[in-house]
């Protein structure tokens, strides 16, 4: 019996299309991050640097920890637009306490809290409304706990003025160094980071959400119960915007009511420009860093090129908009190849 062996050369590997647009749409957030660099090295020689780095780490903590309750949030097809006003609240209450002579751990506590409560409140509204307002509950209940919870902040504070913080403990466990690997909040949101992390990719509350925020119906069918994430992710969304405030008030070593104005804002672009789904279904924590990193660039190198603050808020308008058109037609691209 003849045995024929056939040889067949092999020849270069096929390009493959879907394959570029697919590593394209995952990376294409850190070319937005090292464009601006390279923009901003042109613009400014010299003026990124070791130090301005980590002061740009620095003051993206808080933005860091709004982010990832937002991203959950918009993943699972809500948005939280209170949590300015979670955090100033909570850096009120964490202040006045301490003024008032409680342990700088009870005030922290209570400031949590003060954030769970908010943020059940806008759970328990979103859950509620659903059934009934099936376009954005979350949009409505949270832009009414924003105004809400300002007053609440303001209300308490003193002759409508902020409240300093004296407590050197306080100072010791969330003040902020000069280096930011040598700050104990750094570690803290990168605790946090981890456990959004962890929640969205390993656990069954994870999966839910994502499914939800594709498809609410259909995830229902499957098994989830839609109204009970939607609770939870509007709950922890509160949760996270008070501890950022109360990190922002170991920054200024200060609570008051608009100490965190406009990041409802800020965590929307982050989450937005790091790859989320405005309208659920798809988002990644490691995304919502990188958006979070490219608006501390962005917003360091404006103020080094002293751009005024009206050409910093258009410019960072159209970097959410230009994120999200690029986002789109990269994933419209995948779907096509």
């Amino acid at each position: 019996m003849a045995i024929s062996f056939k040889l067949k050369l092999a020849g270069p590997r096929t390009f493959n299309r879907r394959e570029f647009w697919n590593a394209l749409e995952k990376i294409n957030v850190i070319l937005y991050l090292l464009v601006l660099l390279v923009a901003f090295a042109f613009a400014a020689p010299g003026a990124f640097t070791l130090g301005t780095a980590s002061t740009v780490l620095q003051l993206s903590i808080p933005l860091l920890v709004v982010a990832t309750g937002m991203t959950m949030c918009l993943i699972c097809g809500e948005v939280d637009l209170s949590v300015g006003g979670i955090a100033g609240l909570a850096s009120t209450v964490a202040a006045l306490e301490m003024d008032r002579g409680a342990p700088w751990y009870l005030a922290v506590l209570m400031a949590l809290g003060s954030g769970l409560v908010v943020g059940m409140i806008n759970g328990a509204f979103t859950a509620w409304l659903a059934p009934h307002v099936p376009r954005f509950p979350s949009f409505l209940v949270t832009l009414a706990t924003l105004s809400a919870a300002t007053g609440l902040a303001q209300s308490l504070q003193p002759m409508q003025q902020a409240i300093a913080i004296n407590n050197p403990e306080f100072g010791r466990v969330f003040g902020f160094n000069q280096s930011a690997l040598t700050s104990l909040p750094t570690w803290y949101a990168f605790a946090i980071l981890i456990l959004g992390h962890v929640t969205l990719t390993k656990t069954s509350f994870g999966y839910a959400i994502k499914a939800i925020g594709a498809n609410a119906r259909a995830a229902k069918l499957v098994g989830y119960s839609v109204l009970a994430s939607k609770f939870w992710v509007m709950t922890g969304s509160g949760l996270f915007a008070a501890a950022a405030g109360v990190l922002l008030a170991g920054f200024v070593q200060a609570g008051f009511a608009n100490i965190a104005k406009g990041m409802e804002v800020d965590a929307i672009a982050a989450a937005v420009i790091g790859g989320t789904a405005l309208f659920g279904g798809r988002g990644a924590v490691s995304g919502t860093v990188l958006g979070v990193l490219i608006l501390g660039v962005l917003n360091t190198g404006l103020l080094v090129l002293q751009a005024p603050t009206n050409e910093q808020l258009i410019v960072k308008g159209a970097l959410v908009i230009l994120a999200l058109t690029v986002s789109e037609q990269l994933r419209k691209r995948v779907a096509m190849h």
